[in-house]
């Protein structure tokens, strides 16, 4: 039986939902990571650092450069207080959100 040829409409809207598919496994991966939720919140030393770690990474989804649109300090009920960057990328203009914990300077 032969396959059916789809629409240029239907080969769209199929590249459509892959690509949302992507972003969406993209968004999972980034809240995985170190800082990409509370718990997982990364350790800097001080509140200076925070913008400076933010924008050192890329975006996750499209390796553009970052923004802080944000440096909040929140608490969280399991995670205790911590700082968080809400970022936007210049380039696809999706936004972050990565948590920081303040921690002791490590000893000498």
């Amino acid at each position: 039986m032969a396959k059916k040829k789809h629409s240029a409409r239907a080969q769209r809207r199929q590249g459509d939902r892959d690509a949302e598919k992507l972003v969406r496994d993209v968004r999972r991966l980034h809240e995985l990571a170190p800082g990409g939720r509370p718990e997982t919140a990364m350790e800097l030393i001080s509140a200076s650092e925070v913008e400076v770690a933010a924008t050192a990474q890329p975006c996750p989804l499209c390796t553009g450069a970052l923004s802080v649109t944000a440096h909040e300090v929140v608490e969280d009920p399991s995670a205790g207080r911590l700082r968080l960057a809400r970022l936007v990328c210049r380039g696809c203009r999706s936004s972050w959100v990565r948590y920081y914990r303040l921690g002791a300077p490590p000893p000498n």
